[in-house]
């Protein structure tokens, strides 16, 4: 299968690409079609995180001729240890911004075009359809579902990837037959996202800092084929690697009869993933950030200070505060609190918002909030030695010494 590029067009490689891809022009197979398809090829790469760095640094590489990169996030010292494009020093730098220099450094000769942005309802129609194939490297449902309906609606194939603790999934999606026919896409797969607490990003459930780069290769392999047309892709085919065994398994599936996709009313569908997804985000009235956690704890004398993480996530790194997991929210007694703020953190702010509304449908006139961003902000957070030095001066309940 051979992909459409956009109305760029080269019929050669200048010398200096010749020596830069010498290896995969002695590959009879690629040679110079071969790659001056991957020079004419345009890939939008959704997400410049642990999937997306090493996918973009391989399609950087291997000459994709014009590289879209969207992504709003800055680095984290968090980030640092999968997403292989940045460093310790490139802290609260804009992701997308670092990961076009050191891709422009890598290789000279392409073209790469940064988007400051999260893709939403409003800019995926028009950003995708700029491209020829378009590479998930998300972490969240609204994303995956908004990347998969617009990739459908454009008729753009799609490259999945997913990552959890120790194990990967990969897939592609939407690809067209010899007659046109479009093969199966994620709706097929997973027909509607799970519960938030059934399924945690990598911030949550944590994530085998190489997983990334070996699913991301995966999925920087399935681009090369589809511009190539070399090999079959992975359509209807899901990859599935377990790094702990050092296996794959590979599930098919196929398109289904009750993929909304397939409906006549279909493209209604598109203004409807905020409402299908909605299980996977919470309200945000909740949300304190760390500034004004820091104000709040110099300016009360009293607080509650709960963790709703698991014990073994505790035991590792705490603020102190006193342990109720998030499972056991619903079932505290409400007279366990008092008239002064309650304060919930976890390890991203995921959980922590969780059990922020749960506490509010409780105790509806207590203030409650839930840390942005958790632990894994306030280790990186500049604040992190200030708030500690008011919290010691606050009497929190349950409080312990940081460790």
């Amino acid at each position: 299968m051979k992909i459409l590029v956009n109305n760029t067009h080269y019929d050669h490689l200048t010398p200096p690409e010749i020596g830069l891809y010498s290896r995969h022009l002695l590959i009879p197979s690629i040679g110079m079609k071969g790659q001056l398809a991957l020079k004419n090829a345009h890939v939008l790469v959704v997400g410049a995180g642990g999937l997306g760095c090493p996918v973009l640094l391989y399609l950087a590489a291997v000459g994709i001729g014009w590289i879209g990169i969207i992504d709003a996030d800055h680095i984290d010292v968090s980030n640092v240890h999968r997403q292989v494009l940045y460093r310790v020093v490139d802290k609260g730098k804009k992701k997308a911004d670092v990961a076009k220099s050191r891709l422009q450094e890598l290789n000279p000769y392409i073209e790469i075009e940064t988007y400051i942005d999260q893709l939403n309802i409003d800019n995926a129609e028009e950003l995708i359809s700029r491209y020829d194939i378009v590479v998930d490297g998300t972490d969240n449902f609204i994303a995956k579902y908004l990347i998969n309906d617009t990739c459908y609606l454009t008729g753009k194939p799609l490259v999945y990837g997913a990552i959890m603790q120790f194990e990967g999934q990969v897939s592609v999606f939407n690809v067209q037959d010899e007659n046109g026919i479009r093969g199966a896409n994620y709706r097929d797969l997973y027909s509607e996202p799970p519960d938030a607490a059934l399924a945690p990003n990598c911030a949550e459930a944590g994530v085998l800092g190489i997983l990334p780069g070996i699913i991301g290769c995966f999925q920087a392999n399935e681009v090369i084929k589809l511009v190539t047309g070399l090999g079959r892709p992975l359509s209807g085919r899901l990859l599935v690697y377990d790094a702990l065994e050092a296996t794959t398994t590979e599930l098919s599936f196929s398109a289904s009869r009750n993929n909304p996709l397939r409906d006549p009313n279909w493209s209604q569908i598109l203004e409807e993933i905020p409402a299908v997804c909605s299980s996977t985000v919470m309200p945000d009235q909740f949300v304190m950030t760390l500034a004004e956690f820091n104000d709040l704890i110099h300016a009360y004398a009293v607080i509650h200070l709960i963790d709703v993480r698991e014990l073994h996530e505790r035991e590792q790194v705490s603020i102190g505060g006193v342990h109720i997991p998030l499972a056991e929210i619903e079932s505290t007694d409400n007279g366990y609190f008092n008239d002064v703020p309650i304060i919930l953190y976890c390890q991203s702010g995921v959980r922590s918002q969780r059990a922020a509304n749960i506490l509010a449908s409780k105790l509806p006139y207590s203030q409650i909030f839930s840390l942005k961003g958790g632990i894994s902000a306030f280790l990186a957070s500049d604040l992190y030695p200030e708030i500690m030095a008011n919290l010691a001066q606050c009497q929190c309940n349950g409080l312990s010494n940081f460790h």
